[in-house]
């Protein structure tokens, strides 16, 4: 059961980061396919599932964000990370959305490497 929960967990981290990277890519170019009703509903049905699926293996491990500092940090993170995109998507400043579409995508790679390493600093521990 571990095995199925961390990989379909891993599997939609990726699906967030691919759907995310190319909406950004997109908002940057001014396409209209950001317009698209699958477009605007997929990366809600990818980003929930890749939340549930990382609740329901926390439960099952048995860890939560009081005794985990990392998962805390990760937690702490993916709120950082939801504003900065929200945002990234909302403000007129093409210069303001790409600082703030960037800062997210090295806050989801920060992530990442949180629960790469299971230590709060992540990629950070390096220097």
């Amino acid at each position: 059961m571990y095995l199925l929960l961390k990989h379909l967990h891993m599997t939609f981290v990726v699906l967030s980061f691919i759907t995310f990277l190319l909406r950004g890519i997109w908002m940057l170019r001014g396409s209209r396919l950001l317009e698209r009703k699958l477009v605007k509903i997929l990366p809600h049905i990818i980003n929930t599932i890749l939340i549930l699926s990382g609740i329901v293996l926390a439960v099952y491990l048995n860890m939560s964000p009081g005794s985990q500092p990392w998962l805390l940090a990760k937690i702490i993170g993916l709120v950082v990370y939801i504003t900065l995109g929200v945002f990234a998507f909302k403000v007129a400043s093409p210069t303001l959305r790409l600082g703030l579409w960037l800062a997210a995508l090295v806050v989801f790679v920060q992530i990442t490497s949180m629960a790469v390493h299971k230590n709060p600093l992540g990629l950070l521990a390096a220097f």
